[in-house]
């Protein structure tokens, strides 16, 4: 068992993100004027960068993490 799970939650921000891409795929059907380009531009799109930044971040530091249970596992001293 992994002490250290970031994956779940990681993949469920990701799922997150999908569905709210999704639900604005669709608002933008019905609301495609000034207003809707700019909170796409000003709101949807930093989040949406923001978020990809931090899961890659979550990504490296699982991998870290994993590392390290393994080395305490195996008794091994870290680098």
């Amino acid at each position: 068992m992994r002490l250290a799970d970031l994956a779940t939650p990681a993949g469920r921000i990701h799922k997150s993100l999908e569905e709210l891409q999704l639900a604005w795929a669709s608002a933008q059907e019905e609301w495609h004027d000034s207003n809707s380009r700019k909170f796409e531009e000003e709101q949807l799109l930093p989040l949406a960068f923001t978020v990809k930044q931090a899961l890659d971040a979550v990504g490296r530091m699982s991998e870290a993490l994993f590392e390290a249970e393994r080395a305490c596992a195996d008794g091994e001293p870290l680098e």
